[in-house]
């Protein structure tokens, strides 16, 4: 007998990249989990991929964090702007007025600042991009090849990546500017409350706007200013729970605000945490759709990814889908079992694609089934001569 071949494990590395090699294949019910199983397959399953998208994403985020951490390093060169208050009998003038320079001084750094982060920001978005293009084929349980389909999701999807982290980048600062320039100039402060209450609420829902923006972009083909309306209606249709999710989503960026946590934030944002934002506010979005997206579409869900053949039909085209169809012959022989439509065998790997296909297989085989059972009826022109012979007299001879 001959020996058994050793069959290789696979170390632990091995398993987080790429899965588990001896799982059973997807079933149909798998493809219709719920969001929280999802996310469990998703985040834990696939823990390899989602450390190592977060350090794609991360690569992204390498000139923002440089920015903030130069600014940051050089506040103290700030301070030296502000003049002493008293000489101390050193030489030094006494300046009456040094705490407004200070605060004037401390309001023109960081709008400096978030100037210069605002094409950072639009870089980082890129990777986002990447991360949300990929997280979308893990969602539609899709076979990825994560750093392959990272830099194609980017390539899809630059423009309205740019595009969303410019305009988060100037809200922002209109943030910043709010909260420095009242203070800095005296102005009073019933105006600076108004402004920080506006540039708040604009704020969120900019960030709602770019969670539902961004995960459409990367998902379905359609235009630019079909993106922007169906982000902005999806703002104000499921604010609430947008705040609720996007907020559990943004949940590692709570702990900045904890004192002496800044290491431990700063781990999480290196190996999971922009990962478990894309993969929440993905499922998420994807929810949202589900619910008021795809009912829209006719041949759902392969024709919202595809490009909307309806819209695109001309005019002779259309009036030609509307002229009656042909007339069928009931005489004509009726199909062995071996004509007609096939199904078509899965393949062991098979995607929604494919089971989607079989659906419609098999339903075009049912609607043959129903023709042929149907009861014959006599051509149009042979029931018309019938009824004459019918209605004429009997034409007999008499001697």
């Amino acid at each position: 007998m001959a020996k058994a071949e050793k069959t290789k494990r696979k170390g632990i590395v091995h398993k987080m990249m790429f899965g588990n090699e001896d799982r059973p294949d997807i079933t149909p019910e798998q493809l219709n989990m719920s969001k929280w199983a999802m996310f469990k397959n998703i985040f834990f399953g696939r823990f390899g991929t989602t450390v190592l998208l977060n350090l794609l994403t991360l690569l992204f985020a390498l000139p923002a964090i440089a920015i903030m951490l130069l600014f940051y390093l050089n506040s103290s060169v700030a301070a030296g702007f502000i003049p002493y208050s008293s000489n101390l009998g050193i030489g030094y003038p006494v300046v009456s007025n040094a705490v407004t320079l200070g605060v004037i001084s401390d309001f023109t750094y960081s709008i400096t600042e978030y100037l210069i982060l605002i094409p950072c920001i639009g870089v980082f978005a890129l990777g986002v991009a990447g991360n949300l293009y990929v997280v979308r084929k893990l969602i539609w349980q899709e076979p990825t090849s994560t750093i392959k389909d990272f830099f194609r999701g980017i390539k899809k999807c630059w423009l309205g990546a740019v595009f969303i982290g410019l305009l988060f980048g100037l809200v922002l600062l209109l943030v910043v500017f709010s909260f420095g320039y009242f203070d800095a100039f005296h102005m009073p402060v019933a105006y600076k409350a108004v402004m920080i209450t506006i540039s708040i609420i604009l704020l969120v829902f900019t960030i709602i706007f770019a969670s539902f923006f961004m995960t459409q972009n990367a998902a379905f083909k359609m235009r630019p200013t079909v993106l922007i309306r169906n982000s902005a209606l999806f703002v104000f249709g499921a604010f609430l729970q947008s705040v609720i999710f996007i907020g559990i989503g943004l949940a590692p960026v709570y702990l900045m605000f904890i004192p002496g946590i800044t290491m431990f934030l700063v781990l999480i944002y290196v190996f999971i945490g922009f990962s478990f934002s894309t993969i929440v506010i993905s499922l998420f979005c994807h929810f949202c759709y589900e619910k008021f997206l795809y009912d829209k579409v006719s041949d759902k869900p392969a024709a919202v990814y595809s490009k909307r053949e309806r819209d695109e039909l001309s005019e002779p085209e259309r009036a030609k889908k509307k002229q009656p169809t042909a007339y069928k012959n009931p005489k004509k022989r009726r199909k062995s079992i071996d004509e007609g439509t096939s199904i078509t065998p899965l393949t062991p790997t098979f995607r929604r694609e494919d089971l989607e296909r079989l659906q419609r297989e098999h339903e075009q085989i049912m609607r043959e089934g129903e023709e042929n059972d149907e009861p014959q009826v006599a051509e149009p022109q042979a029931a018309e001569a019938e009824q004459a012979d019918k209605q004429e007299p009997d034409e007999t001879t008499s001697d």
